[in-house]
C-alpha cells in the first residue's frame, strides 16, 4: 500500500538525474498506450471504423489524451495522473449507436461538445465544486472499490480474449513479474511494474509472431485530426440531454479519483484546484475531443494504482511525456502501434493495478468515521448492486429509458449514487442532525 512505502518522487519534486528523467517519462508514455487501447476498443470498435476513419480517429484519441493530461497536470488538478477516454460518455455512444444508429451516434460527438461548455459554465461559477459538501470516505472508498472490481473484470476479459492458451498464461507471469518488481524490487526495479509489463509484453508478442503488424503498416506516415470530421448539425436535444447528464456524473467521477489520488500522494485537494481541474475538465476534456470526433477523457481511477505501484508521484515526468504523446497524434504508425497492443498485454497491466486500486478502496472505506454494522451494511448492499447491474446482459436493459440504463448500467455512477442515497437520506445518522425546536426549549427551560 502507498501509506506502507514512502514516495519516490513527491509531486512538486524535481528529477534527480538524467537517468530518472529519461525513465520515468518513457515509463509515463507508456502508460498512456494504454488508454489509447480503450479509446480503440470502446467506441472504435463499435463503431466499425476502419481505413481512412480509424487513422483519423485514432490520431484524434492520442491527441486529446496527451492534450488533457498535459493541462490538467500543468494547471488543473496538477497532478501526475493520465487522462484517457472516459467509460462514461464512451459507453453513451455506443449506447446512442444501438438506439439509433451510427448517424445518430455520431451526432454524440457534437453533443458531447455542448455539454462540455456548460460544464464548463459551472466549473467557471464553482457550482460543481460543491460536490466537496456531500463527499464522504464511505463514498470515495466505495467507488475506488467498484473501480478496481469494473477493472478486474475488463482485464480478465483481455486476459482470457483467445481462452486460455499461452497469452493468457504469459499475460498473468507478466502481471505477477510486475507486482513482485513492486513489492520485491530493490531500488529503481521496484518503480518500473508498468513499463516492464507493457515493454516486454510488446517484445514477446512480436518475437512470437502474434501481434497486429498491419494496424502499424497499413497507417499512413502522417496524419492530422479533423475539426467537426461528422459536421456541424444540431444534435437532437434529448442527445444532448443524455450527454450532459453522463458528463455530469463523469465530473462526479473525476472529484473521486483526485479526492482519491490526493489521499495516497498526501497532498490537499484544494477549492482551487477543484475549480481549476473541473473548468478544464469541460472545455479540454469533454468539448474539444466532442470537436475532434473522439470520446471525453478524464483522469483515471487507475492512476491511484499505478503510484502506488511505482510510488513516482512527481508531475514533471508526467509534463514531458504528454507533450511526446500529443506529437505521436500526427504520426500515424505510432498511433497504429498504440491501437495493437496485444490484449493479454493490456490485461496485466489492468491485473497489476487492480490489486492495489481494491485494497486502496477497502483502506478509505475503514477510515470513516464511523463503520460499524449499519455502514458495512449498506456500503455492501451498494456495492455489490452496482456490480450485478453492470453484470447484466445488454438484453436486459432493452425497453429501460436511455438515461437510466446509461447511469445505470456504469458501475461507478450507480455506486456514487447509491451511497449517497442511504447514507445521506435513508440511513443519515439522526444523532447529527440539529434538535428540534421542542427540544430547544426544554434545554431552555432547563
Amino acid at each position: 500500500m502507498a501509506s506502507e512505502a514512502p514516495l519516490v518522487y513527491e509531486v512538486n519534486d524535481r528529477p534527480r538525474n538524467a537517468r530518472d528523467w529519461g525513465l520515468y517519462v518513457t515509463q509515463w508514455v507508456v502508460t498512456m498506450f494504454y488508454a489509447v487501447v480503450w479509446g480503440y476498443a470502446i467506441v472504435g470498435t463499435a463503431m466499425g471504423f476502419d481505413g481512412p476513419a480509424l487513422t483519423r480517429y485514432m490520431s484524434a484519441v492520442v491527441l486529446t489524451i496527451g492534450m488533457s493530461t498535459l493541462v490538467q497536470a500543468w494547471l488543473g488538478h496538477r497532478f501526475a495522473m493520465v487522462s484517457g477516454p472516459n467509460v462514461i460518455p464512451s459507453l453513451a455512444i455506443v449506447a446512442a449507436l444501438t438506439a439509433g444508429g451510427k448517424e445518430y451516434a455520431q451526432h454524440a460527438f457534437m453533443a458531447q461538445a455542448i455539454s462540455g461548455l456548460i460544464i464548463a459554465v459551472f466549473g467557471i461559477t464553482g457550482l460543481l465544486s460543491r460536490i466537496r459538501a456531500i463527499w464522504s470516505p464511505l463514498i470515495l472508498g466505495s467507488m475506488v472499490l467498484m473501480v478496481g472490481l469494473a477493472i478486474a473484470g475488463q482485464g480478465l476479459q483481455l486476459l482470457t480474449s483467445d481462452g486460455f492458451g499461452w497469452g493468457f498464461a504469459g499475460g498473468i507471469a507478466l502481471a505477477f513479474g510486475g507486482t513482485y518488481l513492486a513489492l520485491s524490487g530493490k531500488g529503481i526495479w521496484a518503480t518500473l511494474p508498468p513499463l516492464f509489463i507493457i515493454g516486454l509484453g510488446y517484445l514477446i508478442f512480436m518475437l512470437t509472431g502474434a501481434f497486429q503488424w498491419e494496424l502499424v503498416t497499413q497507417a499512413p506516415t502522417f496524419v492530422s485530426p479533423q475539426f467537426f470530421p461528422y459536421g456541424l448539425a444540431m444534435p437532437p436535444w434529448d442527445l444532448i440531454v443524455i450527454m450532459l447528464v453522463v458528463n455530469l456524473m463523469a465530473a462526479l467521477n473525476l472529484f473521486g479519483n483526485l479526492k482519491g489520488y490526493s489521499a495516497i500522494v498526501k497532498h490537499d485537494l484544494n477549492d482551487q484546484q477543484t475549480r481549476r481541474s473541473f473548468t478544464l475538465f469541460g472545455f479540454i476534456e469533454t468539448t474539444i475531443p466532442g470537436i475532434l470526433g473522439a470520446p471525453a477523457t478524464v483522469a483515471y481511477g487507475e492512476n491511484m494504482g499505478i503510484v502506488a505501484l511505482t510510488r513516482v508521484a512527481a508531475r514533471s515526468f508526467i509534463i514531458v511525456a504528454s507533450v511526446i504523446f500529443t506529437a505521436f497524434a500526427f504520426l500515424g504508425p505510432l498511433g497504429g502501434l498504440m491501437a495493437a497492443m496485444p490484449k493479454p498485454v493490456a490485461g496485466a497491466v489492468l491485473l497489476g493495478i487492480t490489486s492495489t486500486v481494491i485494497g486502496i478502496g477497502a483502506q478509505m472505506v475503514s477510515t470513516a468515521p464511523a463503520f460499524g454494522r449499519r455502514e458495512q451494511t449498506y456500503v455492501g448492499f451498494a456495492v455489490f448492486l452496482s456490480l450485478g447491474l453492470y453484470l447484466l446482459p445488454e438484453d436486459s436493459w432493452q425497453g429501460v429509458p436511455r438515461i437510466l440504463t446509461t447511469v445505470f448500467s456504469n458501475p461507478i455512477i450507480s455506486v456514487i449514487l447509491f451511497v449517497l442515497l442511504f447514507e445521506k437520506i435513508i440511513f443519515a445518522d439522526r444523532k447529527t442532525k440539529r434538535p428540534r425546536k421542542s427540544e430547544d426549549r426544554a434545554r431552555e427551560v432547563a
